[in-house]
């Protein structure tokens, strides 16, 4: 039988070549990865270099401001804006771009200074300027700077150099020095450069200088300074020192440099040289760096855009877009703005409530940063604006920008829309506010000129609130100025120093003033509290009372005879509040001086000497008297002591008239959700209810005295009868007269409509109006009642027959 051969497998061979082509497979990956990584890795890496994405934030619109009607106060207009950001391979030359920019943008009409301060500005932004000197200036201008030269240390002299020499030596090369004093040493510079400018007779302000302006001013009056520096600080400063003077040139090294090298130089060594220009091209030379500053800001990378110019007119946009090719990194972008609601004949509005925004300041950019600002934002600096940052600002839309190595901008995606910020709703009727103003206006002119009223007259304020829910009504200033100013900065420049900075400051949170005879109604109820008298209790005025060893006068000569606490309010009796003062300070006995802080309990029970608690940023607590005589205690009951805000007696006048409950005074009656539809609300979100900040430690039945008398101030015999005689409602006030220690005098009157039922307190500060014979009420008198008449007028029946009063529960502040 035969062997039988079994059949050879090849499942060996199979698997032989599987594993081979496996094996060829896997080289052939990794000899392709180590291609990639050896041959064409640095290739892939300057690729993966080449883009990035980042973040470029897209504003949001702001909220609007309403009236409580829902008219827009404040809105955002679309205007066009100039920007500049760096493309993608562009080398561009940025001086030449705002050189030609330059000839197209109006000038904003700023500032122009010095030539010096030229030259200085052109060398910190890099740039040049077109001078050319004759020869013969040239040569003389080598010589100045040769001079200097001559004068400059060897290098191998800087290290034997006292501390106070080296640092002397690196000022005079042009070098920044860091602050070389301690404590001690500024104190010692100040006394020495005090002394020497007594000796020559001058008198300058030493101690709002930094420590290098003394340092500067020690060594120009080439005094010996104990300073001691460092060892690190030494060795570094040293350095820096050598390094400078191996740059420069010799003297005779000057003959080849051309006029503006030459002034490079003579910038470094501080030295004041004319500049061969025309005015008209200083004035563009100045235009030219304002731009150039916009387009190198140094707070933001170079991918986000610049504003180099912003509201710019149709035309400048035209000439722009027809020029595009010549300006490279130039665009024209349309941004909303602000845009502040204007009366119907063109006057300002609301100068003082609303505010204003602009770009974050350099100083603080950190810290915006920090809560999500980007270095393009704008911030609510005054006003509303900036008391309500948080709800105004709208939440930032997202553009993803594809980024080369160089943040040259590649491609942009919308990632994400941005959100408007949420609406305002105020608690004034602009109606009212509009015809307070125009009051304020007529009647300001109208007094000025009168030939009785003073020379130093020169503004007005008025404020309106509803004393039941601390609702701001009307708030006006005058002179005032238009908010719209801050969004045009070629206006805004012209009228800054004439218009704007006299008048900016917010007067009603701001300035305290002398609350004179308005403070009695207070200085009654203290003395009812306090036991020092009755309500019936009279005293006989003769003209004045004696406090210690002065005589007192009233105002009136001779006295008003018998007056009680009602009496004394109608007739501004001062000799009445006297004896309170003396009745108060001989209750202290031997510690009579401790009976200022009696006052002081009161006044802050009202509102006065503290904050207020207003929704606008900066209120001020106003200013107490250093003082504490005897006679000061009867100087502070006809209020010629402490001095308090415009804002501060409106919540003290507004807390007699709602029966003795403080509350915080308010603009904003209500937040809304931001809506891109003016038409639709938006949800609301917040409603600001009426806040009580205390009730007062007062007996309400001695708040109702005071009441009284306030009303018979209005009425026959009382100091501002003839103001609101004839009036369809009952008005309780008080005027007052402030001595200010000048030749003129401030004029007041305050008080409340309906007596019966108060809806509006009123605040009317005329500083500087009166001279003595002329009544508080001719200045501020007219103005008191018109504004109740306007009232009146624009919402029929609320005064002539009252409505009910809403109740109030007391809420922490």
């Amino acid at each position: 039988m035969e062997e039988v051969k079994e059949p050879k497998s090849h499942i060996p061979v199979r698997l032989n070549i599987l594993f081979l082509i496996v094996f060829l497979f896997f080289a052939a990956i990794i000899l392709r990865l180590a291609f990639v990584q050896l041959v064409e890795g640095e290739q892939y890496r300057h690729e993966l270099e080449k883009f990035s994405i980042r973040e470029l934030p897209i504003s949001a619109p702001r909220g609007r401001i309403l009236d409580k009607n829902g008219a827009v106060l404040v809105s955002n207009k679309p205007v066009y804006t100039v920007q500049y950001v760096e493309e993608q391979g562009q080398d561009i030359d940025e001086e030449k771009v705002a050189d030609r920019l330059a000839k197209i943008l109006i000038p904003d009409g700023g500032k122009i200074g010095t030539d010096k301060e030229l030259l200085k500005k052109t060398i910190e932004l890099r740039s040049t300027l077109p001078v050319a000197y004759d020869t013969q200036k040239t040569n003389e201008l080598k010589a100045k700077i040769a001079a200097k030269l001559q004068a400059v240390p060897k290098q191998e002299e800087v290290d034997k150099m006292s501390d106070f020499n080296l640092v002397k030596t690196a000022l005079y090369v042009g070098l920044r020095v860091r602050s070389p004093f301690d404590d001690k040493e500024r104190k010692d510079v100040i006394n020495k450069l005090t002394a020497n400018s007594k000796s020559m007779g001058k008198a300058v302000d030493l101690n709002g200088m930094s420590d290098l302006e003394l340092l500067k001013n020690a060594i120009s009056a080439n005094l010996q300074i104990p300073l001691t520096l460092d060892k690190e600080d030494r060795d570094e400063l040293s350095k820096e020192v050598k390094a400078q003077i191996r740059m420069l040139p010799t003297p005779s090294g000057l003959s080849d440099k051309s006029d503006m090298e030459l002034l490079r130089y003579a910038n470094l060594f501080d030295m004041d040289i004319p500049l061969p220009l025309t005015e008209q091209q200083r004035q563009f030379q100045w235009h030219k760096l304002s731009l150039l500053q916009e387009m190198r800001s140094p707070q933001m990378a170079s991918y986000i855009p610049r504003r180099v110019k912003v509201n710019i007119t149709q035309d400048e946009m035209f000439q722009i877009e027809e020029r595009r090719t010549e300006l490279p990194g130039i665009s024209v972008e349309l941004e909303p703005v602000r845009q502040i609601f204007e009366d119907p004949d063109g006057s300002p509005f609301a100068t003082h409530i609303l505010g204003y925004i602009n770009a974050i300041q350099p100083e603080k950019l950190k810290e915006y940063e920090a809560q999500g600002y980007n270095a393009i934002d704008r911030i609510g600096v005054t006003g509303l604006e900036s008391s309500y940052e948080r709800y105004l600002r709208g939440k930032d839309g997202i553009m993803d920008v594809h980024v080369n190595k160089n943040s040259e901008t590649v491609e942009k995606t919308l990632r994400q829309a941005p959100e408007p910020g949420n609406d305002l709703v105020l608690a004034l009727d602009w109606r009212f506010q509009s015809k307070v103003e125009a009051i304020l206006k007529e009647e300001f002119e109208a007094f000025k000129k009168k030939p009785t009223t003073p020379k130093e007259f020169k503004d007005t304020h008025v404020l309106v609130m509803n004393p039941n829910t601390g609702e701001v009504l009307a708030m006006a200033s005058y002179p005032d100025y238009n908010l719209n100013l801050y969004y045009d900065r070629k206006k805004f420049n012209e009228n800054y120093s004439s218009l704007i900075l006299p008048n900016e400051a917010n007067r009603f949170i701001y300035t305290p003033y002398p609350p004179a005879s308005t403070y009695k109604p207070l200085s009654v109820m203290i003395a009812l509290q306090e036991g020092l008298t009755t309500p019936t209790e009279t005293i006989n005025d003769r003209g004045g009372l004696t406090i210690g060893t002065s005589y007192k006068r009233n105002w009136k000569p001779g006295g008003h005879g018998i007056v009680n606490a009602r009496r004394a309010l109608q007739v501004s009796n001062n000799t009445y509040m006297y004896e309170m003062a003396v009745r108060l300070a001989r209750r202290g006995g031997e510690n009579w001086v401790k009976q200022f802080s009696v006052l002081d309990y009161y006044n802050a029970q009202f509102g006065l000497g503290v904050k207020t608690g207003i929704d606008l940023p900066g209120e001020s607590t106003g200013r107490p008297n250093p003082y504490s005589y005897y006679g000061n205690l009867a100087d502070a009951m006809i209020g010629q002591y402490d001095l308090f805000t415009p804002m501060q007696i409106g919540q003290y006048v507004s807390t007699i008239a709602n029966g003795g409950y403080r509350i915080r005074p308010h603009l904003v009656k209500e937040i809304r959700r931001g809506t891109t539809d003016p038409k639709k609300p938006g949800q609301t979100l917040t409603l600001i209810e009426p806040q009580v900040l205390n009730r007062v430690d007062i007996d309400p039945k001695y708040i109702q005295v005071v009441r009284e008398g306030m009303r018979m101030v209005t009425q026959p015999g009382g100091t501002v009868s003839r103001a609101f005689n004839g009036l369809p409602f009952a008005v309780a006030a008080k005027s007052g007269t402030a001595q200010t220690g000048q030749r003129a005098e401030n004029a007041l009157v305050v008080g409340f409509a309906p007596y019966e039922n108060p809806q509006v307190v009123f605040v009317v500060i005329a500083p500087n109006s009166l001279r003595d014979g002329t009544s508080s009420s001719d200045a501020t008198g007219p103005i008191a009642r018109r504004l109740l008449e306007a009232y009146n007028e624009l919402n029929p029946g609320v005064l002539t027959h009252g409505v009910p009063v809403p109740s109030t529960q007391t809420t922490q502040p």
